[in-house]
């Protein structure tokens, strides 16, 4: 078994605080870093951000009906993911539900980046038929990973994410369920054949309810053995 990946995310404000935080969870041994470019006030100097770390960056502009701080204009946010991949970020996380994610996919791809497809249920875990459903529409859009995240309302509810990675192997792809209930899965996920799970660099920084750090995972995968 691979050891399990964690994308650690960045929810900083400003350039400068996004490269010191960025440095600061370097120590922590990351996999991979999202940079959660919606938290910010300005897209900043992407350039910057890319050359603080040899690490795979996603750039993510999300937005809020998928759990994100943007609220502006549909073109000026992908705007500034099209400026991220040509920054030389590695992955572009585009949501599902964005207008004609055929041609920014395209675009996004062209600029050298890869394409995460994302979906986000704020309020419950859906019935695994839709899991699968959403997957597929995923990678019909050019999906290099899909990224399926919904709400777990109960313990129970982490195995119907879990059930989908064990489903299919050969796709890359995340999912786990947030909140409380979900933290199950965020751990199990990459052991289950998920490409990553999420973790926050500290506590007081999570960009999702239920996140844990990335030295709370390790910890945790030392344990396990993994």
């Amino acid at each position: 078994m691979d050891n399990p990946r964690i994308c650690t995310v960045i929810t900083s404000a400003d350039t400068a605080a996004a490269v010191e935080a960025i440095n600061k969870v370097l120590t922590q041994k990351p996999d991979l870093i999202e940079v959660r470019l919606d938290y910010m006030e300005s897209p900043g100097h992407l350039t910057r951000i890319r050359e603080t770390t040899d690490l795979p960056l996603i750039a993510t502009n999300r937005l809020r009906g998928q759990g994100g701080l943007w609220n502006g204009d549909e073109v000026d946010r992908v705007q500034v993911l099209l400026s991220a991949s040509d920054a030389g970020f590695d992955y572009v996380d585009l949501e599902l539900s964005t207008s004609s994610i055929h041609e920014v996919g395209t675009n996004v791809k062209a600029l050298g980046a890869k394409l995460i497809i994302s979906h986000h249920d704020l309020e419950n875990t859906p019935r695994i038929r839709v899991l699968r459903k959403i997957m597929r529409e995923e990678l019909d859009a050019g999906a290099d990973v899909c990224k399926i995240v919904g709400t777990a309302r109960e313990r129970n509810d982490c195995l119907t994410y879990l059930r989908l990675l064990q489903e299919n192997p050969g796709v890359p792809l995340v999912s786990f369920g947030m909140g409380a209930a979900g933290v199950m899965s965020r751990v199990l996920s990459p052991l289950f054949g998920g490409a990553y799970t999420y973790a926050s660099t500290g506590v007081g920084e999570e960009s999702a309810p239920g996140q844990l750090t990335v030295s709370d995972l390790r910890t945790i995968y030392k344990i396990l053995g993994v």
